[in-house]
C-alpha cells in the first residue's frame, strides 16, 4: 500500500530555488518539501519539463494548487500556532467572521473577494471536495504548499493524513509544489508561454481586473482571451453551462480559490491542460500585485513600474 508520508520528509525542508527569480529570492526566502529529498531545483526541472511536454498536448490534463485555503477548509482553521494575546486576537476575529458569514470557513482574497459556504453545508461540500482530490490525482497534478510558513506548516501533517484516509495517494508524477505553477507561466518564459494561444479563463466577473488581464495577455502574444463567469462567492457549487464557451482554447487557466476544484472536474470534456492558476490573475493584471508575493515577478520585470514600461 502506498504511503504519503513516504515521499515527503517534513523533517528535512528545502530551500525553493527556481532559475529567474533570485531578486525575489535574495528578499523572502522559501522552503518547502520535495519528494524523496532530491533537491529543490531537481524537483523545478521534472515540472518544468512536465509542463513542456503537456502544453503541446490536447489532452484533460487538470493541476490544482492547495494552500492555507483548501488546508483550513478541509480541516478547519487552527489557532495552536499561536500565543498569548495573538490567540486571543484571533479567536477573537474567527468569532466575528463566523457571525457575519454564518459560516466556520471564509476564504479571503484580494479586497472585494471572499469564498465562503453556509455551515449546513460545509460537510457534504468537504466530501465532494475529497471526490475532486482523488478525480484530479488520477488525471493531472495535486499542487499542495507543504512549507515551513506558519500559514500553512500547522496544517500539512494532518492534510496529508486525511488523504491517504480517503485513498488519495501523492507520487512522483502527480505530487509537485504550489509555487511551481506559477513560476512557470511568470518566470523567463513569460514573454513567449503566451503567444498564439488561445486562453480561456474561469474566474469571477472582476471587471477592472479582467479587462487589465486580457489587455496584457494580449501584449504577450495571446490570440484570444475569453472569460467565463463563476461565482463570486460559491464557486463549489457552480454548474457549468458549456453553452457559454465561445472559443476553442489551448489552455484553460481556473481562478475560483477552493471551488476550482469544482470547476477542474467539470471541463474534462474540453480536452486541454487546464490549470488552477489563483493569483496569477491578479499579478498579470497588475505587476504591483505580483510583487506582493514570492515567484510572481521574475527577475527581468523586477524594477518595472508596469509590465510594459
Amino acid at each position: 500500500m502506498e504511503n504519503n508520508r513516504l515521499i515527503i520528509n517534513f523533517s528535512n525542508p528545502k530551500e525553493m530555488i527556481i532559475r529567474g527569480f533570485d531578486k525575489i529570492r535574495k528578499k523572502n526566502k522559501f522552503y518547502f518539501y520535495p519528494p524523496n529529498n532530491i533537491s529543490g531545483e531537481s524537483w523545478y526541472n521534472i515540472f518544468e519539463k512536465k509542463m513542456n511536454s503537456q502544453i503541446l498536448k490536447k489532452e484533460y490534463f487538470p493541476i490544482f494548487r492547495m494552500s492555507d485555503g483548501e488546508f483550513i477548509f478541509s480541516l478547519g482553521r487552527y489557532f495552536f500556532q499561536y500565543k498569548g494575546y495573538e490567540k486571543i486576537y484571533y479567536l477573537f476575529n474567527h468569532l466575528k467572521r463566523i457571525l457575519y458569514y454564518k459560516s466556520t470557513f471564509y476564504s479571503s482574497g484580494r479586497k472585494g473577494y471572499c469564498e465562503t459556504y453556509n455551515f449546513f453545508k460545509l460537510k457534504k461540500l468537504r466530501k465532494k471536495f475529497l471526490e475532486h482530490l482523488q478525480d484530479i490525482a488520477k488525471h493531472g497534478m495535486l499542487c499542495p504548499n507543504f512549507s515551513t510558513h506558519i500559514l500553512t506548516e500547522p496544517y500539512q501533517k494532518n492534510f496529508l493524513d486525511l488523504l491517504e484516509k480517503h485513498k488519495i495517494y501523492l507520487n512522483l508524477s502527480n505530487y509537485f509544489a504550489y509555487y511551481f505553477v506559477n513560476s512557470y507561466f511568470m518566470g523567463p518564459k513569460l514573454n513567449l508561454i503566451f503567444k498564439n494561444k488561445k486562453l480561456l479563463f474561469f474566474t469571477s466577473d472582476m471587471k477592472e481586473r479582467n479587462i487589465l488581464l486580457k489587455k496584457n495577455l494580449i501584449q504577450l502574444g495571446a490570440l484570444e482571451v475569453d472569460f467565463y463567469y463563476t461565482s463570486l462567492n460559491n464557486p463549489m457549487l457552480d454548474v457549468l453551462d458549456f453553452d457559454k464557451i465561445k472559443i476553442d482554447p489551448d489552455i484553460v487557466f481556473v481562478a475560483a480559490g477552493v471551488g476550482s476544484s469544482n470547476i477542474l472536474v467539470q471541463i474534462k470534456k474540453l480536452n486541454r491542460l487546464s490549470v488552477d492558476c489563483g493569483f496569477m490573475v491578479d499579478a498579470l493584471s497588475d505587476i504591483n500585485f505580483a510583487k506582493q508575493r514570492i515567484y510572481y515577478c521574475n527577475d527581468e520585470n523586477f524594477e518595472k513600474k508596469t509590465w510594459f514600461n
